[in-house]
């Protein structure tokens, strides 16, 4: 029913995906190992370097074809784990970006579409590896040589871009902000509170990957109710707040303040405050994290 031609194809496939998967996550380490802990993964966090490098390794054998029913079996694996670790984010804390393509902000969908593409893949990679015949056929030189110069390079772009996570009380010690009533601060100039609810400012421009990064989180604040008010600030141009508009979905309104007025309240993008009472609870300078992260990492942590 499968000639090797088909079985060629669906393994080249397989590993497109992987490749431009890996590739699109090793621009940004730090912010898929972001993810890892926003899916409720925490302790798999650190591994994101070397999980995106295997992801490029696996894609890379399967485009050239080198042992494809070794490395189909492995790809099929990975999936299952990546759709189970999904699955696991998706309904039990919400996450409905899969993050798959770090990133890459074209190649990113729905929940639904996510499920989809990763059954079909996984059905790809298991007939690979039960169909294909046995091989053991020495890859070309020239292969060997691609692959090893990618993974070089990839190991290079990954390492320079991770970064450990900050936890939350390492930030909050830095920060003059932290703990002062928002009247005494300049955020007053900007936002106006009540001592009944909670608030959430967020700082961020257009063109900063990691606010970007940022923004299906903090959607999800305003989702899950974990504060009453999301109040955002940008500052950029015309053209950029368009592009924004046309390619991310928000449930908060954004105010634009020139780039005097921005940098007043954050002179690192993106930065959040988090306020109760009337009083800076919260300073966040980097990648805002997930609802649940925030509410298990840092609110039960001031409530004990």
């Amino acid at each position: 029913m499968f000639d090797k031609k088909i079985l060629n194809i669906y393994s080249i496939i397989i590993g497109v995906l992987f490749v431009v998967s890996g590739l699109g996550k090793i621009a940004n380490t730090a912010g898929f190992s972001e993810l890892i802990s926003n899916y409720g993964l925490g302790f798999f966090k650190y591994l994101s370097p070397v999980i995106v490098l295997f992801e490029i390794l696996i894609g890379l054998f399967l485009v050239f074809l080198i042992n494809p029913k070794r490395y189909s079996f492995i790809s099929f694996c990975l999936l299952i784990v990546f759709t189970i670790a999904f699955a696991y984010a998706y309904f039990k804390h919400g996450i409905s970006n899969c993050g798959c393509f770090g990133t890459l902000k074209y190649a990113s969908t729905s929940p639904v579409i996510s499920f989809l593409r990763n059954f079909i893949l996984i059905a790809m990679s298991l007939i690979v590896w039960i169909k294909y015949p046995k091989e053991k056929n020495e890859p070309d030189t020239w292969k060997k040589d691609f692959v090893l110069y990618v993974m070089c390079f990839s190991l290079f772009v990954a390492g320079y871009s991770f970064r450990g996570p900050i936890k939350f009380k390492m930030n909050f010690k830095t920060q003059p902000y932290l703990n002062q009533h928002i009247d005494n601060t300049i955020l007053s100039k900007y936002v106006k509170t009540s001592p009944d609810s909670t608030y959430l400012v967020f700082c961020f421009t257009y063109t900063c990957p990691h606010c970007l990064n940022s923004i299906e989180n903090l959607n999800q604040y305003k989702h899950y109710n974990t504060v009453d008010s999301i109040i955002a600030f940008t500052a950029g141009s015309e053209i950029e707040r368009q592009y924004f508009e046309q390619n991310f979905k928000t449930n908060f309104h954004i105010t634009s303040l020139t780039k005097e007025s921005f940098i007043e309240i954050a002179d690192v993008v993106p930065t959040a405050y988090y306020i109760k009472n009337d009083t800076i609870k919260a300073v966040i300078p980097s990648v805002l994290p997930s609802h649940v992260v925030f509410k298990n990492h840092y609110l039960r942590s001031k409530s004990q």
